[in-house]
């Protein structure tokens, strides 16, 4: 905070802020924070009378009675705003001193924003936003035009000079522009607000601690507002309003802060913020309130001491001789020069130190005040001129600071002082030399900035102990070392125990004891802990100073975080020994590790001893040194590749007669940069060989499934001639000579004839088996509702038969074979309609949905790829679900063929269809519930 750059104690106070003010307005301000931090609940019988937890549902009883207190808030925002603006007009009807009304014109346009941002609060002003982003971006707005227009005014207030400004007519007019344009902008800014359709996501993150990271920018504004700027005005304006003015910054970074992390509109966080922004209104209006008081009794108090002065002024002319000749005297000793001002006739006059002070001798010169405001440089003339113009108009003091130009261009820093006698009409000042002083403590100041940077940038601090004394003086950067802020613990030697790891507790008290009695420089590496927990490693240097009977006078050193060098030297060793447990495990291969020299750094592996290279092999062997020319230049060759990012394989045949897969493989650090590649040497001469076994297998098994399917289609051609004969003769016989047959004779016509169906239809289903692996069909797009409709239609018969219902629900296409796939569900609907509990009408459910890969846990399918899932479910009898994989086996039945006809080859059918389709079919069934069929094929082949 700017606040702390300024002395705040009661005696060195250089801008006159009241610690009391200060102390009220930071306690506001912290105890909300502290309040929410904590999460402070007060509950009688299970009901909230006071809560400060955070609000996470989206519609609470908080968040109503949050929304009553907002609207309180905003309202006295509001009116405080005006009614300060009113009081700064007053004020300066009455001085005519146009930097309170600038300060009034600011607050009064905030409080008109904070109109708009109430009706939309209210609901009573529609936006094109939605409501809760409406609700914080006025907000927004209306807190960054706050910052902004108290920075451009404060900037305003700084360059705006007495001389070019001198009739109360100018002043005036100024300040109704500097109205005019200050409301043009607020209302620029409402109808933007009122006009915005929508916000970069940026500015409200839920998911991050920030939820409103943009308030981050409102507060850099307040701090370079406060930190820059209202120390300037202060210098000119030491009245009790800018003092105020200037404390009015905390309330309003903390309701900045409250607003950066609040969760939703209306909760504790919002509300808080909501609460500060009126403080930070009311501050203002506390410091004009104070200056109208203090103006009353300051000039009562003036009434007062000229009664003293004019009792007292026949013994202070007495007295003036004598002081003035002590004056001299003190001013030679001090190297202070004095001098006074007559205000009304502007005779100004110099103490003869105040000459040497200027570069001149005594009386060389005729003094006059434009002499005076020549001798400072132009970077100080112009606030220092401010600054007396000020004294004499407003009756005050002041000091400062400024640099003189002597005759010869020897630059000199002056301490100046000023106070104004009212009694005499006069305004009297002193002039300190404090060059040297000033240089010094520059070089001192510069020396202990470049010591903290050299500190941060190299992560390390310094420590000074004195023999005797519990206390322990660390540097800046060793309390952040240990995770502290700077001088926010005492520092003893039993609380830093504390800190050290307990693990090393030991090991540094003996060290300690070991100091005393060696009394020698040391250094330490030891563990400490954080509050926050975390574990960091330090590395501590010393040196023991003596004194003259060789005791430890005291003990001085530096302390610094190894953390991340140390962690690295550990992933390092783990790195390695992972490293080489792997290689060295890989069956029947070698690892090698290159760097980008091509040097070797790392090898290992179970038969790196079977390999023979041009030498032996050692850390940081170059290439030449390992192969021939040769193949050390196709591998140098094939390295440059791998460090470019590329993955390469290389099949290579020895002298040995073995054959070796070698991989070139990058190695990336976390940034993604190659720094080393990893060549795997695996030897796949078994793998060759057993290869090329199976490939002549695999060969002489698809000419024996070849010679299979055709043995099969023929020879089911060739069976239905005799069988069609059979069924004939059969026919004929039944029919011409049934009455010369006997009843056995005919039954045994029977008999042949139904053995000769079923054989028919064994053949049929074996011929529709053998089609699935045959068929010349293409794949085409196939309407999977068009088809299981026809096929519908073709079971028409059956379904009335059996009073089935069929409910088609599948609106999808498919890229297929459209006759396999019309084979598929019709041999699944008919099993359906035929797998029936007596007396049940059957129902079958056909349904269809498009699912990516990734949505089923099957290994077989591409995880991003569409597949078509279809369900055939029907009421049916069931079976157990032990027989899921059975029943889609050839020929495997699980009822007998006098309790449902089949040849037990439909579902053999049907998966081989499905596999075809590169899918996957499944069953899910139960005795007597029914069984569901599940179909997964892709969508594009």
């Amino acid at each position: 905070m700017a606040i702390s750059a300024i002395p705040i104690g009661k005696k060195n106070n250089g801008f006159n802020i009241p610690m009391g003010y200060f102390w009220a307005i930071f306690i506001v301000c912290i105890t909300p924070t502290l309040l929410s931090l904590l999460g402070v609940e007060i509950i009688y019988d299970e009901y909230k009378l006071i809560s400060f937890s955070k609000i996470n549902q989206s519609i609470s009883t908080e968040l109503i009675l949050g929304r009553t207190f907002t609207t309180i808030w905003i309202i006295f925002s509001i009116a405080v705003g005006i009614f300060t603006c009113i009081l700064t007009l007053i004020d300066f009807k009455v001085k005519k001193n146009i930097a309170a009304p600038v300060i009034g014109l600011i607050l009064v346009c905030s409080a008109i924003f904070d109109m708009v941002h109430l009706l939309i609060v209210l609901g009573a002003l529609h936006v094109k936003l939605g409501l809760d982003e409406a609700i914080y971006y006025s907000w927004f707005i209306s807190r960054l035009l706050h910052a902004v227009l108290l920075l451009a005014g404060t900037i305003f207030i700084l360059n705006t000079r007495p001389e070019y400004i001198k009739s109360d007519k100018q002043k005036v007019k100024l300040v109704k522009t500097l109205g005019i344009s200050f409301l043009v902008i607020t209302l620029f800014l409402i109808v933007y607000v009122i006009k915005v359709k929508e916000i970069p996501e940026s500015i409200i993150q839920r998911d991050s601690f920030f939820t409103h990271p943009f308030e981050l920018l409102s507060i850099l504004i307040y701090l370079v507002w406060g930190g820059l700027a209202m120390p300037k005005v202060l210098k000119i304006y030491q009245g009790i309003f800018f003092q105020m003015l200037i404390l009015s910054m905390i309330p309003a970074i903390f309701s900045n802060i409250h607003m950066a992390i609040f969760f939703k509109n209306f909760d504790i966080e919002y509300n808080f913020a909501q609460f500060l922004k009126l403080v930070a209104y009311v501050v203002p209006l506390i410091g004009i309130s104070l200056n109208y008081s203090r103006n009353i009794a300051k000039q009562h108090q003036m009434n007062m001491m000229l009664d003293e002065e004019i009792r007292a002024k026949e013994k202070v002319q007495e007295d003036l001789e004598r002081r003035q000749s002590l004056l001299q005297h003190a001013e030679k000793l001090a190297n202070m020069g004095s001098w006074d001002l007559d205000v009304e006739t502007k005779e100004i006059n110099f103490s003869d130190a105040l000459y040497k002070i200027f570069g001149y001798m005594p009386n060389s010169i005729s003094p006059s005040l434009e002499l005076m405001y020549n001798m400072i440089i132009p970077d100080y003339r112009a606030e220092y001129k401010q600054m007396l113009e000020n004294a004499i108009t407003n009756q005050t003091s002041f000091n400062t600071e400024y640099e003189v130009l002597w005759v010869n261009g020897e630059r000199r820093y002056i301490l100046a002082q000023c106070r104004y006698i009212a009694s005499d009409k006069k305004i009297i000042g002193t002039c300190l030399d404090i060059s040297e002083l000033k240089e010094t403590t520059q070089k001192l100041s510069q020396n202990e900035v470049l010591l903290k940077e050299a500190e941060s940038i190299a992560h390390n601090g310094s420590f000074e102990w004195f023999n005797g004394v519990d206390h322990i003086f660390w540097s800046d950067e060793l309390f952040r070392i240990h995770g502290y802020e700077p001088n926010s613990i005492n520092l003893t030697f039993q609380f830093y125990k504390k800190l050290v790891h307990p693990d090393d507790l030991e090991r540094c008290e003996k060290l300690q004891q070991k100091i005393a009695e060696s009394k020698k420089n040391f250094a330490l590496e030891y563990r400490i802990i954080r509050p926050d927990k975390e574990v960091r490693y330090v590395y501590l240097t010393a040196k023991v100073i003596l004194s003259k009977d060789e005791s430890i006078n005291k003990i001085i050193g530096n302390l610094q975080d190894i953390t991340e060098l140390k962690n690295a030297a550990i992933l390092l060793e783990k790195t390695e020994s992972i490293y080489k447990t792997i290689a060295s495990n890989v069956p029947d291969s070698v690892v090698l590790m290159y760097d980008r020299s091509f040097k070797l750094i790392l090898f290992d592996g179970p038969i790196l001893e079977n390999i023979t290279f041009k030498n032996e092999l050692y850390t940081g062997i170059p290439l030449s040194d390992m192969f021939s020319a040769e193949e050390a230049q196709q591998n140098e060759d094939i390295l440059k590749r791998a460090f470019e990012g590329e993955e390469l394989q290389v099949e290579k045949d020895f002298e040995n007669e073995k054959t070796f897969m070698i991989d070139f493989k990058p190695v990336r650090n976390a940034s993604g940069d190659i720094f080393n590649v990893m060549v795997v040497m695996h030897d796949i001469t078994e793998i060759k060989k057993v290869q090329k076994s199976l490939e002549s297998k695999v060969e002489e098994l698809n000419r024996s499934n070849q010679d299979l399917e055709q043995f099969a289609y023929v020879a089911s051609h060739d069976l239905q001639e005799p069988l069609r004969k059979i069924r004939a003769f059969g026919d004929r016989l039944q029919t011409k000579f049934s009455s010369n047959i006997a009843d056995e004779g005919l039954d045994y016509i029977k008999r042949m004839q139904s053995a000769s169906e079923r054989m028919q239809t064994l053949i049929d289903d074996l011929l529709t088996f053998s089609r699935v692996t045959r068929t010349d069909e293409g794949y085409v797009e196939v309407d999977l509702h068009d088809q299981l409709q026809k096929i519908i239609e073709d079971l028409e018969f059956t379904i009335e038969k059996k009073n089935a219902t069929i409910d088609l629900m599948v609106n999808h296409s498919i890229c297929a074979i459209p006759g396999q796939i019309r084979q598929l569900f019709q041999n699944l609907i008919s099993n359906a309609v035929k797998f029936t509990n007596e007396g049940v009408p059957p129902l079958v459910e056909i349904k269809s949905e498009i699912l990516r890969g990734d949505a089923f846990n099957e290994e077989q399918l591409e995880q991003n790829k569409d597949y078509c899932r279809i369900t055939v479910k029907d009421n049916g009898i069931g079976f157990d679900q032990q027989y899921s994989e059975k029943i889609f086996e050839l020929f495997q039945r699980l009822h007998t063929r006098n309790e449902y006809q089949g040849t037990g080859i439909g579902l053999a059918v049907c998966k081989k269809i499905v596999e075809k389709h590169n899918g996957i079919i499944k069953v899910n069934s139960k005795q007597n519930e029914g069984t569901m069929f599940t179909i997964i094929l892709p969508v594009n082949q």
